[in-house]
């Protein structure tokens, strides 16, 4: 994501294209919407957007582990739900 000059700009941005999605994603943990077959995916998800808030701070990522390995109890939910919540406060911080 490249910045404006424009900050109004910038924070639609942001909100457009990551808050939005990490607050649909946290709803849709919250709500038991994934399944065990969603766990690649939400360990993709999770890994870009912390490659991308690794940028922001201008440090490279370590690509987290995966955290769900193959099934989807209630730790795993809660590791995940902790990831995206942090994810979300930062983004709505910058």
């Amino acid at each position: 994501m490249k910045a404006t000059n424009n900050q109004v700009i910038d924070q639609f941005i942001i909100e457009v294209s990551l808050i939005a999605p990490i607050e649909k994603i946290i709803n849709q943990l919250n709500k038991g919407e994934f399944r065990d077959c969603d766990i690649k995916w939400l360990d993709t998800k999770l890994e870009n957007f912390i490659e991308f808030a690794a940028k922001t701070l201008g440090i490279t990522a370590i690509k987290p582990s995966q955290v769900g390995k193959d099934r989807l109890n209630d730790y795993v939910l809660n590791q995940y739900l902790e990831k995206f919540k942090t994810l979300l406060n930062y983004f709505k911080n910058l």
